[in-house]
């Protein structure tokens, strides 16, 4: 299954934006095989899957909330109180990779 691009990664309760496919080597220097396992995908065509392309359930709307929430909050974003709950095309279009 071929990756569409710009993908939401989801590892160790954080996100991470892969915005081309040649991003993606770089976001996970570092990590072994047992921490790339873990890791959670979130395309807008595939929805979630593993690095190796296994559908993965989804996260509920609030856990995801929670996730962009904390990244825009990191990136210095304000006014984040009202968001409680999102779908994937919204977390896409909140992060501005829409």
């Amino acid at each position: 299954m071929e990756r569409t691009y710009p993908i939401i990664i989801i590892y160790n309760g954080e996100l991470d934006l892969i915005e081309q496919a040649c991003d993606i080597d770089s976001a996970l220097y570092g990590f072994n095989q047992q921490q790339k396992d873990e890791i959670i995908m979130l395309d807008k065509v595939h929805g979630y899957q593993t690095l190796s392309g296994v559908q993965t359930p989804p996260l509920n709307a609030k856990e995801l909330a929670y996730l962009v929430k904390d990244y825009l909050a990191k990136e210095g974003q304000c006014c984040l109180g009202k968001i409680d709950s999102l779908t994937p095309a919204q977390a896409f279009t909140l992060l501005a990779i829409d």
